[in-house]
């Protein structure tokens, strides 16, 4: 799929196939697409576990809903939880990531990167970073029992986390598939290291039970009143003729909801046995 029809495709999926497993090629397309998401002060924070929904208990997964996530997690094939461990950055603290992006010609001389320039405010900028106050418990639902990390070293994880789970997002739509992010808690499906961090919600992943356009694109707010140009104050100028060429490629889509959406979802409440 080209790359503008997948963000326009892009939905949250509420529906899935729960009778259809998924490939684990296309799981692992998706985690290699993870993996390759911008890594925030050059620091490998991200971890993800991919759980089977037909591997847990029906004990376990009555206790991991919330309200509002339930048919959803009965019906996706699989779960991928995103975590950051924040005791990475303290091994990588010595700059030496930066030192290998230097070697590799990445980091360049034009821009000011030497090793110098690495043991002089690099280094001391990572420090800074996990020394800085305002300590935070590293999983919450450990409390005062559990270790602690700095906020800011917490806040550069969960960035990154959301660049990750942007790509997977993205991987999933190429692939044909369904997926949503969701809230729901991995305390009573896993245990994790105590320097794992949850961050950013689950993404559920199956195939679409739905229509892949699941009744239209997400209206939004006026464009005018969220991007602006030169200062704020200033809407950015949206050339009618590039929105035109984007509609054409598909990622601005017809909004919802479509004329037979609520149709659809009385059909889909019937089929799978839901509430209407």
């Amino acid at each position: 799929m080209e790359l503008k029809s997948v963000i326009g495709t892009r939905r949250s999926i509420r529906f899935f196939e729960p009778w259809r497993p998924v490939e684990h090629e296309k799981i692992q397309r998706i985690v290699e697409a993870i993996y390759r998401a911008p890594r925030l002060l050059e620091t490998d924070f991200v971890r993800t576990v991919v759980v089977y929904r037909d591997k847990l208990s029906a004990e376990q997964l009555q206790a991991a809903k919330t309200p509002t996530t339930t048919a959803q997690l009965d019906m996706a094939y699989a779960y991928i939880f995103f975590f950051a461990d924040v005791a990475e950055l303290e091994k990588v603290a010595d700059g030496r990531n930066f030192r290998e992006l230097i070697r590799r010609g990445i980091l360049n001389s034009s821009h000011g990167w030497t090793e110098g320039f690495v043991d002089e405010t690099v280094v001391p900028h990572l420090r800074s970073v996990l020394e800085s106050g305002g300590r935070v418990p590293v999983q919450f639902q450990r409390g005062a029992d559990g270790p602690t990390v700095a906020r800011q070293v917490l806040a550069a994880a969960r960035h990154a986390a959301g660049a990750a789970q942007a790509y997977g997002l993205l991987a999933a739509v190429d692939q044909g598939l369904g997926v949503q992010l969701s809230a729901f808690s991995h305390a009573r499906i896993m245990t994790i290291p105590d320097t794992w961090a949850p961050v950013g919600s689950p993404m559920f992943l199956g195939y679409p039970g739905e229509s892949i356009e699941a009744g239209g694109q997400r209206p939004r707010e006026p464009f005018e009143e969220d991007f602006f140009e030169l200062r704020y104050g200033h809407p950015f100028y949206r050339e009618p003729a590039v929105v035109k060429k984007l509609e054409d490629a598909l990622m601005i889509q017809a909004p919802a909801p479509f004329g037979w959406r609520f149709e659809e979802l009385r059909g889909l409440a019937k089929k799978y046995g839901l509430p209407d």
